[in-house]
């Protein structure tokens, strides 16, 4: 059975997808360098890496999970050059050398002002 996960640290769906679902002990959410009114954080790379890391993490609790918890990520981006500025700030919510399974692609067309995405799946022991 699918079940919507919501939080109100996030800002709200601009579109027939939900924030995040969980079926079972799974947990699938894709997020982007939103803040919480919805719209896109001002700034780079690194600014944007935040929020979205930030929106996941908000979703990942509201589901009884954390960033412990990812199985797999995979991460959109603008600009393949900027994987190195993404990397600075994606590695910090994860502990050190203990990474979820990842697929980095560069994305030409994405959300207007949208430097990276990210689809997070989380498995809940």
């Amino acid at each position: 059975m699918r079940e919507q996960i919501v939080s109100k640290k996030c800002g709200e769906c601009h579109g027939p997808y939900a924030l995040g679902v969980k079926m079972g002990n799974m947990i699938f959410t894709t997020q982007i360098g939103t803040g919480p009114d919805g719209e896109m954080v001002a700034g780079g790379m690194a600014e944007q890496t935040k929020a979205t890391m930030e929106n996941a993490k908000h979703v990942l609790e509201a589901a009884g999970a954390s960033f412990d918890d990812v199985a797999r990520v995979t991460i959109y981006i603008d600009d393949i050059n900027a994987i190195p500025e993404m990397n600075a700030v994606y590695k910090t919510y994860f502990r050190e050398h203990d990474f979820p399974a990842r697929c980095c692609t560069q994305c030409v067309k994405m959300v207007e002002g949208c430097r990276v995405e990210m689809e997070f799946t989380a498995v809940i022991q």
